[in-house]
């Protein structure tokens, strides 16, 4: 029989992005992976190297927002990575709460509809102004930059990357020793070097999507652009209600077929002549366009479907997992 291992946090907790106290009742995906000939074997990440893994067992796990037990987490799965199948795959830990790491992953498997790029040299301008930059982690609005000139990336950079009065008073005595040639390549590691992400500014937004996407139900939340900003994330203007066009449902759709992944969320920007993709996740992102939405679309042979109604996260987890295994033809028994 083959074994699903469903691994929490060493506290007890199968993590969403809201509340960190809350877990996600994984009543529902027990009783359908059982349902399915699965033996289900309940575990913590801290406890995964005493199972003796299995070549065909199936591992389903969540992530951490604390930095250091995601660490743990990225460094043990990827020893794991290639003695059990994880899902989500291992890709999606390295993109999560790393907006550097999505821009070059997109990048690499064309999809998102948007230019950008991984940079850790905060004076290595990105292509002309304005564009965005961002700190690789920070959810909302926090750590998202519109840069316009030269003078806004000195500020960005002194607020981001400071370099200290002590740190200023060596480098001037260095340069007072060394020839310019040394100095330069002293200097360069104190230059204020952070890792950040860069992406093309889509002007003229009033709006973007956020859709989550649990196992073909897309899930919208249309979010408003505060007044004399840009950024629509955090700014706690969001329309549950508002329908969303079929061409960002369908823009959601191709990206969730490239992702593949059981749950998904994604930022999607509608500049009018096309969809854009702003940011991705399918680990620990926030249910609340799910457990707040009247209803969710599916697509269907005729276009979009409206099913109207309210969704428990623990069900709906469920389904997703179910839809993946499914998809990809994972059963009990060979």
């Amino acid at each position: 029989m083959r074994r699903v291992i469903i691994l929490r946090l060493p506290n007890g907790i199968f993590r969403n992005a809201g509340q960190n106290w809350l877990s996600i009742d994984l009543t529902p995906s027990r009783e359908m992976l059982e349902k399915r000939g699965f033996y289900v074997i309940e575990s913590t990440i801290d406890r995964i190297n005493l199972l003796e893994l299995q070549a065909d067992d199936i591992v389903i796990y969540s992530s951490s927002d604390n930095h250091e037990v995601y660490e743990y987490i990225k460094d043990l799965f990827y020893l794991i990575k290639e003695r059990c199948l994880l899902v989500p795959n291992y890709d999606f830990i390295m993109a999560y709460e790393n907006k550097g790491f999505q821009e070059i992953y997109r990048k690499l498997h064309d999809f998102g509809n948007l230019a950008g790029d991984y940079r850790f040299d905060l004076e290595d301008r990105f292509r002309k102004f304005p564009y965005v930059l961002k700190t690789i982690t920070g959810a909302g609005s926090s750590g998202v930059y519109l840069v316009k000139s030269e003078n806004d990336l000195r500020k960005i950079r002194r607020s981001i990357s400071p370099i200290g009065l002590i740190r200023r008073f060596i480098l001037f005595m260095r340069k007072l020793k060394l020839d310019n040639e040394q100095y330069i390549a002293y200097s360069y590691s104190y230059k204020g070097l952070y890792r950040h992400a860069v992406q093309e500014f889509i002007p003229n937004l009033e709006c973007d999507y956020k859709v989550l996407i649990f196992g073909g139900r897309f899930f919208s939340l249309k979010r408003y652009v505060r007044k004399g900003d840009f950024r629509a994330s955090g700014s706690g203007n969001f329309d549950f209600s508002a329908p969303t066009p079929d061409h960002v449902l369908d823009f959601a759709a191709s990206i969730a077929a490239k992702l593949d992944a059981p749950q998904l969320s994604l930022d999607i920007a509608d500049s009018g002549d096309a969809c854009h993709l702003i940011e991705y996740q399918a680990l620990n992102f926030g249910p609340t366009t799910l457990t707040l939405s009247k209803g969710y679309y599916r697509r269907e042979e005729g276009g979009w479907t409206w099913m109207a109604g309210p969704s428990d996260l623990g069900e709906a987890y469920a389904h997703s997992l179910a839809v993946y295994l499914d998809k990809h033809d994972i059963k009990a028994t060979a």
